[in-house]
């Protein structure tokens, strides 16, 4: 997935395999995917699950947090890409333009009082494999 030109946008995406975020201003992304890079954004907040660190470059004032998207069907779709379980890698950003040993002075973990309630999107929203999944498992209770 490629993420261009954004500005004050709410971005929530399931799991996929790599995202490319350029160029984003004021924007709060919510992601699970392998791989998340970050060029050139300012002042945005990222919600994220990842089995390797988020990548930033030319980027300040960004802030990390976990995950906090879910909808029906969405376990398995984590489990397809091995990212069933919040393995903390949300909070080891590597910013390849501070190769210092203290904490890069771009990003920052977004404190517990200031996140983001997590989104639960409605069943209707979701991709009709993802609710017949859901309907299934509300059929077993």
């Amino acid at each position: 997935v490629r993420a261009d030109r954004l500005q004050n946008c709410k971005v929530f995406l399931g799991p996929v395999r790599s995202v490319l975020a350029e160029k984003l201003d004021a924007c709060s992304i919510s992601v699970a995917a392998q791989q998340l890079r970050v060029h050139s954004a300012t002042g945005c907040d990222f919600y994220v699950r990842m089995r390797s660190g988020p990548i930033i470059e030319h980027s300040n004032g960004n802030r990390f947090a976990p995950y906090n998207f879910e909808y029906p069907g969405q376990e398995s779709q984590l489990g397809e890409l091995k990212l069933t379980t919040d393995s903390g890698m949300w909070a080891k950003v590597e910013d390849f333009n501070w190769l210092r040993a203290q904490q890069s002075p771009n990003w920052s973990i977004l404190p517990e009082d200031l996140r983001a309630a997590t989104v639960v999107a409605p069943s209707e929203a979701c991709p009709p494999e993802a609710s017949a999944n859901a309907a299934h498992e509300d059929d077993e209770m």
